[in-house]
């Protein structure tokens, strides 16, 4: 998708006073990883992504058989990534323009890791409370029904009092038949209707509220209390009606996927299927499709403008109604 340039929102569009600074913190699961990256495009910055954590993994498997408890620095393992890249940075990447990533699993941990967002806004040189502007755009699609909403009121109260502006990332559109069709999970297919097992099993998850971050009811659900009004990414909206472009079912850009998903199986032994006991993972991707899976990161393009947008100009014309005739 191609648009006016200058209709796009750049990343210090929130930025209030000419000597500030602005930082932007993502802080979430895969899909905040992409958004970040998209934040990166955007700066002309260069895209980080996961490292093949090897030597990691072969910590999981010892620890594992040893039976020691498994620890990292947010408590929970998973692949790692460099906050900054090495070297110079390309002609048009400012500093301002690099931003952090802090890896939240909300499944297991309704919490926000209040206290790695305050040691990266202190490692960053920012002081929100002193006229800096430091954004943190937090959101994880692995949060129960039953706690989504629960969950959003309190990321808004411990951010507020960090001084910090807040974008709430809207869940992804989950399409069950396509992650039905690229799982590496075979469990058969029924013999009377001739549907997978598989489709039938996603389906009921996501029914059952254990998949899909209950499909936007929680946020409608708090925008139409009023109480506050926070800002939020598009995501939600964008990816139901380009739902054809995931890859995954959940991705839009495969690279967005940490390894630990679709390279190795639980090294304690087989898992139900939807459950994870002694792994972290749940959704394993078929090896044979990574290799054909497109990467549509425009429309992570788009979520990113959706939050700016959100931030900078909530209440004036839309992008997309403004432009339409200009898109192509």
């Amino acid at each position: 998708m191609v648009g006016p340039q200058e209709a796009m929102l750049q990343s210090d569009c929130m930025q209030e006073g000419r000597q500030s600074k602005t930082k932007h913190i993502f802080v979430g699961d895969s899909q905040m990883m992409a958004l970040r990256n998209a934040l990166h495009r955007l700066n002309g910055c260069p895209e980080i992504w996961w490292h093949n954590t090897t030597w990691d993994h072969q910590e999981l498997l010892a620890s594992i058989q040893a039976g020691r408890r498994v620890k990292d620095s947010n408590g929970r393992f998973h692949a790692k990534t460099d906050q900054t890249p090495d070297g110079d940075l390309p002609k048009g990447c400012k500093e301002e323009g690099i931003a952090s990533f802090i890896f939240w699993d909300a499944w297991l941990d309704w919490d926000i890791p209040l206290q790695d967002i305050q040691n990266e806004i202190k490692l960053l040189g920012v002081n929100p409370h002193e006229g800096d502007t430091v954004v943190v755009w937090i959101g994880s699609n692995a949060i129960s029904s039953t706690g989504r909403q629960g969950v959003l009121s309190s990321t808004i109260d411990k951010l507020h009092s960090l001084g910090v502006k807040m974008v709430w990332d809207s869940p992804t559109f989950i399409d069950d038949a396509l992650m039905a069709a690229t799982t590496s999970k075979d469990m058969g297919t029924d013999s009377h209707s001739g549907i997978p097992v598989a489709y039938t099993a996603i389906t009921k998850r996501k029914k059952r509220g254990e998949l899909g971050s209950n499909q936007y009811k929680s946020e409608k659900a708090f925008s139409a209390g009023g109480v506050v009004e926070i800002p939020m990414t598009k995501r939600w909206q964008l990816t139901n009606r380009y739902r054809g472009l995931q890859c995954d079912g959940i991705h839009s850009d495969m690279r967005a996927r940490d390894p630990l998903y679709y390279d190795l199986p639980c090294p304690k032994g087989p898992e139900s299927y939807g459950k994870s006991t002694y792994c972290n993972w749940v959704e394993p991707f078929d090896d044979r499709v990574r290799e054909h899976c497109p990467q549509f990161i425009g429309l992570d393009d788009l979520v990113l403008q959706s939050g700016l947008f959100a931030m900078c100009a909530a209440h004036e014309s839309p992008f997309c109604y403004a432009h339409t005739e200009r898109i192509r």
